[in-house]
């Protein structure tokens, strides 16, 4: 019998070291698990602040895209001609060339029209502080590791508080004071290597104003991190370099790995590249009008106010026939029709 109860103790005893054995497995799997997630976290964290995940995520997305692009056609049911929508569409992701060459002809015609009105150039850039910054650089290995003091903002809303911070220059009375043809700008979106945006904006404005802006910036912002210039050689070609950085798929096909994950942040985050101040005629009236005028010309004659412009009854947002002075420069086909592809 003792040797029974022994048995069936010791039997107990086996059991609950098994259990503390099981229990002490999978706290075991449990902290590696929760490590090595943790771990993919920082070491996936090589550019912009984007994991392996999210590029591929934006991959599968731009590629979704393509196939559509490739697939549908507009078809002009009076000649009969098919036009891929690969072939017209214009975006950073799709026809790059073209699309950087309508950024530069923008910045082309928006620094034209600014030397015409006899503004100088100021070119500001601005930051956020550290907590807004997801990762921060570890100064012994040089490599990005998470920052404790981030406060959980993401790039889309890291980007409105930039807006917010430009928004309160342009509030104050330096250049609150001036009409809207006194103050051009021209913003450019960009990343740290951590994620965390930044933002460029070459303003113009009148030369007697130079001095009392460069004040109010330097009373509203920290200039440790932030920055305005005013002695500028080539304004054109100092915006255009950050326009490039922010372009690659518009300067080589065979993109660097870096390269990739910059394009993929802006689609991933959903940031838009550049903006600018509504100093130049709409994009949308250019491209039905771009073969009649340079955009130069059709943003004096926006400005002169000698065009008439029709617009549908349902959707104002259609325009249906231009007219300059009298004549009629532009009426909507009807023809097209949106067609896809049959396999």
């Amino acid at each position: 019998m003792k040797y029974t109860k022994n048995l069936i103790n010791n039997t107990k005893s086996i059991k609950r070291d098994e259990k503390n054995n099981e229990n002490c497995e999978a706290s075991r799997n449990s902290f590696f698990s929760h490590s090595l997630t943790t771990y993919k976290k920082v070491v996936d964290i090589n550019y912009y602040g984007l994991t392996l995940y999210d590029y591929n995520e934006v991959k599968i997305k731009h590629q979704n895209q393509k196939d559509f692009l490739n697939k549908n056609f507009i078809y002009d049911k009076m000649t009969r001609n098919k036009i891929p929508l690969s072939d017209i569409t214009i975006s950073a992701n799709h026809n790059p060339n073209r699309y950087h060459a309508q950024i530069q002809n923008r910045i082309n015609t928006l620094v034209q029209t600014a030397e015409d009105k006899k503004l100088k150039p100021l070119f500001i850039t601005l930051t956020l502080p550290s907590e807004f910054h997801k990762m921060k650089y570890n100064k012994t290995t040089n490599k990005l590791i998470p920052n404790p003091k981030y406060n959980g903002t993401t790039p889309k809303e890291a980007i409105k508080i930039l807006t917010k911070m430009y928004s309160k220059l342009r509030q104050d009375r330096s250049l609150k004071e001036l009409n809207k043809n006194q103050r051009i700008y021209y913003r450019v979106n960009e990343p740290h290597k951590d994620g965390t945006p930044h933002t460029h904006v070459l303003l113009y404005i009148p030369e007697n104003r130079i001095n009392r802006t460069i004040t109010a910036f330097k009373r509203l912002f920290n200039t440790k991190t932030n920055k305005i210039e005013h002695n500028i050689q080539s304004a054109k070609s100092y915006i255009m370099k950050y326009i490039n950085k922010t372009l690659p798929l518009s300067k080589q096909e065979d993109l660097s790995v870096q390269d990739k994950y910059l394009n993929a942040w802006y689609s991933k985050n959903r940031i838009i590249r550049f903006n600018s101040s509504q100093t130049l005629a709409p994009l949308n009236l250019y491209k039905l009008l771009y073969s009649k005028f340079s955009l130069n010309a059709l943003t004096k004659i926006v400005k002169n106010n000698s065009l008439k412009i029709f617009v549908s009854i349902k959707n104002p947002n259609k325009i249906m026939e231009v007219f300059h002075l009298d004549e009629l420069i532009y009426i909507r086909n009807e023809n097209f029709e949106l067609r896809q592809k049959i396999l």
